[in-house]
């Protein structure tokens, strides 16, 4: 356990701007909510809940035995917490979810495949079966069947009877402790007689676990995900992995200092350099263990800059030098934990760092183990980015939920002389807001359809001519080198095009659906104005906010067009003369490019798309509903407008409270 957890609260002043905000808008909502009626109060409780359960969503990736689990670990305070040198077989996401909400006493809850994603592992040897079957690599195909039939019969050893019972089902518990853990997400050595027989019992088919625990140094709720290292044998780990980051905020790359980006996984560099720059973090570990740090660790970050830089990737991306061994050690206070070789290398660090000759202090090892850094920033992007874009939501729905209010309490205190105007050029209120919202509703079907049609005609596109432009080189190699060698074409052009395609699409969606937006939300307010004539004043209800586009996360998973050396050989020598080859390669291409495009399409274009038309369904739904009100307060008797007319003064105390709600919440968005 840690006994210095007080460390986990550096950097938290990034994360000041949000909690203060916080803080603020739950004030004002408040306020708004003494004022409002039953429908209003409603969703601005809503309103507060969405900021009581923000969680930053956090996620860790890398190479197999990096550091992750190390290093997440010591992020929860818990430096024994996760297994930290698992089996290579294990392909468990293990999420932490921290001081967010459970339902009932849940600590721990393990959730195993459904039967049709085990199948597909089980008869297809999964994403790397696939891949096989498609190239024609049929001995690797074998190779992957027997792989598999070695993990199953393994597998049903362990579970027995249970075995088909559990798949599609999940255990939840009231705790968790190591021994837990490792049964479900850690594969033990067989043949070692000090292993726990229960240790990894489930591990083979659990595929996800999540842990939940309070962290009073954090001051907001995060979720944590340690995924397992993306170079497995069947590619399990890539596509959950992939599954993991996407709707995450923030990408941790956890890099071994021994390895660095040199001889770092491709798969990995292709899914984090789909990411925006200021949502990846490269931590480099284990600094600890280099034998010349002072002068190596600037090789290192220079060989990562380059590598990066050859990706396409940008390098003023953060990276952080660290040790997650130093770390552990500051936050236990037990600093006998390092080895011999790790405390020269710290006490190296200690005097570059200009701390002098005095002994290691515990706060000073903190600070020279990257944990602080790498805090900092992470917050920094939690508050730049999902913190932001909530602070700036919330607050422009409570300015549309107060103008509500005012334009309800207008209705309630006109008379009968001066009431709610019943005739909208011919048409009743209930007709003239059902007509804005249906023209409405089936603008953003239109437009949906239109980026969507537009978009895909693009990736089309790209498919085409990389397919075209691949093939025609593979004649040109024929024709210059007959069928002697072999001979492989870059999938990154392709990706290259996908990737401008997708964000095109992202800039038009931008700008056609806010401009949208902002004439439905013109047309919304000139129905308040017909309904209440001049007796609003000043008033304005603001569009809602354009969707984010997350990144095409799709278009770093690995084609068969990336497997090297032996599967191309082998499909080379399957294979003779021109037109064979030729024939054969475009049909794997164009299938591998339209995967890619296919990937795109169900899982990031249509969510977006989605969100756009929801977006714009639930803004019209809610004013349709406040209108419909409004249009049916109806004409004030005369004993109602007495009535009224006595509640004159403290109605006025609540508009100028509405008045004054109002100004903050725009001063503060300015």
């Amino acid at each position: 356990m840690a006994r210095n957890d007080h460390l986990l609260s550096v950097g938290n002043e990034a994360l000041s701007p949000v909690t203060e905000a916080m803080t603020s808008l739950t004030a004002q909502i408040d306020q708004l909510t003494e004022v409002a009626d039953a429908r209003s109060s409603a969703r601005l409780a809503t309103l507060k809940t969405r900021m009581e359960n923000f969680t930053a969503n956090v996620t860790l990736v890398g190479q197999v035995k990096a550091g992750k689990s190390s290093i997440v670990n010591i992020l929860a305070g818990r430096p024994d917490l996760l297994p930290s040198d698992v089996n290579p077989w294990t392909s468990v996401v293990t999420t932490l979810n921290i001081n967010t909400r459970t339902e009932g006493d849940t600590k721990s809850k393990f959730t195993f495949f459904e039967q049709e994603e085990w199948d597909n592992l089980m008869v297809g040897g999964g994403r790397l079966g696939e891949l096989a079957n498609r190239a024609g690599a049929d001995d690797e195909m074998e190779d992957i069947r027997r792989q598999v039939a070695e993990m199953k019969a393994k597998s049903e050893e362990r579970l027995g009877k249970h075995f088909d019972l559990i798949l599609g089902q999940s255990h939840q518990y009231d705790y968790f402790d190591d021994e837990l853990i490792q049964r479900y997400v850690c594969l033990g050595d067989e043949d070692d007689p000090d292993i726990n027989p229960k240790t990894g019992r489930f591990a083979d088919v659990t595929k996800s676990a999540e842990l939940y625990m309070d962290i009073p140094q954090y001051p907001l709720a995060l979720r944590l995900c340690d995924t397992p290292g993306v170079n497995d044998t069947f590619m399990v780990r890539e596509q959950i992995t992939l599954r993991s980051l996407r709707g995450s905020e923030v990408c941790i790359v956890v890099l071994a200092a021994s390895q660095a980006l040199t001889t770092m996984d491709m798969a990995l560099m292709r899914i984090i350099a789909q990411f925006e720059n200021r949502q990846i973090i490269l931590f480099v570990n284990r600094i600890d263990e280099l034998s010349d740090p002072i002068n190596q660790v600037p090789e290192i970050r220079d060989r990562i800059q380059e590598t990066l830089k050859q990706n396409n990737i940008d390098t003023s991306t953060s990276i952080v030098f660290g040790s997650a061994l130093w770390a552990e050690a500051a936050l236990t206070g037990n600093p006998d934990i390092l080895t011999e070789e790790s405390r020269q290398t710290l006490n190296t660090f200690y005097l570059a760092a200009g701390f002098g000759d005095e002994a290691a202090s515990l706060d000073k090892i903190w600070a020279l183990s990257g944990l602080p850094d790498l805090l900092l920033a992470m917050n920094e992007r939690i508050a730049e980015g999902t913190g932001k874009r909530l602070i700036d939501r919330v607050r422009h729905r409570a300015r549309n939920i107060a103008s509500q209010i005012r334009a309800t309490s207008v209705a309630k205190k006109l008379s009968d002389s001066e009431g709610v105007v019943h005739n909208l050029e011919g048409a009743s209120p209930e007709e003239a807001i059902a007509a804005v919202s249906d023209e409405y509703e089936k603008k953003a079907a239109e437009l949906t359809a239109k980026l969507r049609d537009k978009v895909l005609e693009r990736l089309t596109s790209a498919e085409t001519n990389f397919v075209k432009r691949a093939t025609d080189s593979l004649i040109a190699h024929l024709e210059e080198n007959g069928e002697q060698g072999t001979w492989q074409y870059d999938p990154a052009g392709l990706r290259t095009l996908q990737k401008a395609a997708y964000f095109s699409f992202a800039r038009a969606m931008r700008k056609d659906a806010g401009a949208l937006y902002e004439a439905a939300a013109a047309d919304i307010g000139e129905l308040y104005h017909k309904l209440l004539g001049n007796h609003l004043g000043e008033f304005t209800i603001e569009a809602p906010i354009v969707p984010r586009v997350p990144p095409p996360l799709g278009i770093g998973k690995t084609i068969a067009l990336d497997l090297q050396s032996t599967w191309w050989r082998r499909w080379w020598q399957k294979r003779k003369g021109f037109e064979a080859y030729a024939a054969d390669y475009t049909r794997l291409i164009a299938s591998e490019a339209n995967s890619i495009t296919k990937d795109i399409e169900e899982n990031q274009i249509a969510a977006v798309l989605e969100n756009v038309r929801a977006t714009l369904s639930d803004f019209l739904r809610e004013q349709k509903e406040t209108l419909l009100s409004i249009s049916q307060s109806g004409e004030q008797s005369k004993a109602r407008s007495a009535e009224l007319m006595a509640e004159q003064k403290p109605q006025k105390s609540r508009d100028d409270i509405l008045g004054d709600i109002l100004k903050d919440l725009s001063n503060e968005a300015a």
